[in-house]
């Protein structure tokens, strides 16, 4: 019985499978920051961003002035 296996082909069947794990990203005001599904910010990898990770982005030109005074 073994013998009858080993010699019968196998078939494969292959289908279009479509990515659902890749997240469809909109633009949001802010350069380099998007808004997910849920209308969360995130970055170019769909990462939830912080208040202030957004406030760091946003304003990070306001920062480095402070510093430099």
């Amino acid at each position: 019985m073994i013998n009858k296996h080993k010699n019968q082909s196998v078939e494969i069947e292959f289908w279009d499978i479509e990515p659902e794990d890749v997240p469809e990203l909109e633009e949001s005001d802010i350069p380099g920051v998007y808004f997910n599904e849920f209308r969360e910010y995130v970055d170019e990898e769909g990462n939830i961003l912080s208040p202030s990770d957004l406030d760091a982005i946003r304003y990070k030109d306001d920062y480095e002035d402070d510093y430099y005074r």
